[in-house]
């Protein structure tokens, strides 16, 4: 079964998203987070992931079959998704652009449920990420309780919606 955080955000995912739509699995890696959907009950035919590492990406294809993948980065996609669940990079401006690429592919209505840096959405600085903040409305916050070991950072799941 996938991990604690992955399930928290997959339940917010069906919960939040239009149901309708397909749904993006951005910066999928080996696809945690398409897992966590599928055992919330979203059809595999419904997911696309896609990531800029070719290795998992293939991964992701071998794993799940039925599910789309595509190997790019997230700012070379330049069409709307309504539904992105999404482990973006941690680093401020890695984050910072992923934000603004979803303000610019995502359309009044549509829904982002992200795994951020605890508080990163509540940052004064750079200006660009209160900026871009005004783009969305948060519609839910919940800190994650174990701190990530690789980066022994804390995060924060967010649930977000373009004005």
């Amino acid at each position: 079964t996938p991990d604690r955080t992955a399930r928290q955000m997959a339940a917010l995912a069906v919960r939040y998203f239009d149901n309708d739509s397909r749904i993006v699995d951005a910066c999928c890696g080996t696809g945690q987070l398409t897992r966590a959907l599928i055992f919330e009950g979203v059809h595999p035919s419904a997911l696309l992931g896609f990531d800029a590492d070719a290795e998992l990406v293939d991964l992701y294809a071998r794993l799940y079959p039925e599910a789309a993948a595509l190997r790019m980065q997230f700012h070379e996609i330049d069409f709307r998704y309504e539904n992105v669940i999404s482990n973006p990079p941690f680093e401020i401006t890695e984050c910072t652009s992923f934000l603004q690429w979803l303000s610019r592919i995502q359309r009044s209505g549509d829904r982002s449920v992200l795994l951020l840096p605890y508080g990163f959405i509540d940052k004064q600085r750079p200006k660009s990420v209160r900026e871009t903040m005004r783009h969305f409305i948060v519609h839910h916050r919940t800190p994650m309780q174990e701190r990530f070991a690789r980066t022994n950072s804390r995060a924060e799941i967010v649930v977000l919606e373009r004005l």
